[in-house]
């Protein structure tokens, strides 16, 4: 008969695949829907929550983990944008042009955001090992990529790459979250192929990896990926002790980009592929911004700031005339005025500190730190809080580890 622990151990695998497994369904092409099995992995995940509370109390002793005063802070946010969310979507009626079902992404987001947080007061996180959890998220991700791969290769999704460039492809797959998918796997890639101790086949899974992933990251045209790919890839030279590789190595390489971008650009052009040609246009063209490259976020953030400064106190709406502001810093400070907005800022600068400081003293955190800095960016570039469960799930990885890892030193002094 299993013991207590060891079924608590399976249920937090469970429950971490789950929620990282529902994440990769939003990557796959549009006809491939998983509406209802991604509501039914939430119903389990939350089962699986209450199992892992119940087994937890019935031993008795539950000690609670030693977040620190974040944790106050990161409450107030998710239950003021909660509240929020709800008021915009039940109360007022806003309708979003990617939410069929208001009451689902109200639902969606609670799961997401809400209870992995109290849920993982209860996980046991020191029986996790993060090496497996690293190969087994890297192939949960790597095999939506290929999936997703075969349908443009296949001509399902050829419009994706054709003359009209990536915005004919969104009427196969999100293209935005394609190029992202890329990018969450190039670095979960190169986290596990430098980790101490590893087999040849972890070696061999990560470098072909990390070539499918900087493939998607360039097929997808999404510059906000590209972005995220050199950020976290800067963050991991970081994590790694490159500092002053970091500080002569990249204006070096930035520059050498920006001029060699034109003849790269044409080669692709040749090809019938636009993925480098928005960003190309961005750096080059003088009338980008009217030009329709931003893909009309310029609009969105003047509109942001504007009811901003209007609502400074209470916030007017998360959503912009139905539309999402693809910015999480400033879709805080619109839904939450300026209250709400300074929380936000709070939380996202206290976790990254924490995140480097873990990568740089144990290389097996390494992962988790990348993939939170990966959905901070995805965040800043694309996508609302109420859509993005892997930013969520991963901050509350990197706190509790962080935690989990201060608690067994003797050290309660949290930042």
């Amino acid at each position: 008969m299993l013991d207590r622990e060891r079924i608590i151990s399976y249920l937090q695998w469970f429950i971490l695949l789950a929620l990282f497994a529902y994440d990769g369904f939003t990557y796959l092409p549009e006809e491939m829907n998983f509406g209802l099995l991604k509501s039914a992995y939430y119903i389990l995940v939350f089962i699986a929550f209450l199992f892992i509370i119940t087994l937890q109390m019935r031993i008795g002793k539950v000690q609670y983990r030693p977040l620190g005063k974040i944790s106050y802070t990161i409450q107030i946010f998710f239950w003021l944008y909660f509240i929020r969310l709800f008021y915009d979507f039940m109360i007022v009626g806003i309708r979003q042009e990617i939410v069929t079902n208001p009451f689902a992404a109200v639902f969606l987001y609670a799961n997401a955001a809400i209870v992995p947080f109290y849920g993982f007061y209860f996980f046991k996180l020191e029986l996790l090992d993060l090496r497996k959890l690293n190969t087994a998220i890297l192939m949960i991700f790597l095999s939506m990529g290929l999936i997703s791969m075969s349908y443009i290769v296949t001509g399902k999704a050829l419009d994706y790459i054709g003359a009209d460039g990536r915005f004919m492809g969104n009427a196969s797959m999100d293209t935005i979250a394609f190029g992202h998918l890329g990018t969450t796997i190039t670095i979960l890639a190169l986290a596990l192929f430098y980790q101490k101790d590893i087999r040849l086949w972890h070696k061999l899974l990560s470098a072909g990896a990390i070539i499918i992933g900087l493939f998607i990251s360039i097929a997808a045209g999404s510059r906000g990926a590209l972005v995220a790919l050199i950020i976290c890839f800067i963050a991991y030279l970081y994590m790694n002790g490159h500092k002053m590789k970091i500080l002569i190595g990249l204006p070096v390489l930035a520059g050498l980009f920006i001029l060699l971008l034109p003849i790269l650009n044409d080669i692709l052009i040749s090809y019938d592929n636009q993925a480098l040609d928005r960003l190309y246009s961005s750096i080059y063209d003088p009338n980008s911004m009217e030009a329709g490259v931003t893909s009309g976020r310029n609009i969105l953030y003047k509109h942001a700031f504007e009811n901003i400064l209007d609502n400074p106190f209470t916030g007017s709406s998360l959503f912009i005339k139905g539309e999402y502001v693809h910015n999480s810093i400033l879709e805080s400070f619109l839904g939450l005025g300026f209250f709400g907005g300074l929380l936000y800022l709070v939380i996202i600068v206290y976790v990254l500190i924490i995140a480097f400081k873990m990568a740089e003293k144990d290389k097996k955190y390494l992962f988790v730190s990348l993939l939170f800095i990966q959905y901070l960016m995805y965040s800043l570039f694309s996508r609302t809080l109420s859509m993005l469960p892997i930013f969520w799930l991963s901050m509350y990885l990197v706190i509790n580890l962080y935690a989990t890892e201060n608690e067994s030193v003797g050290d309660h002094t949290l930042l």
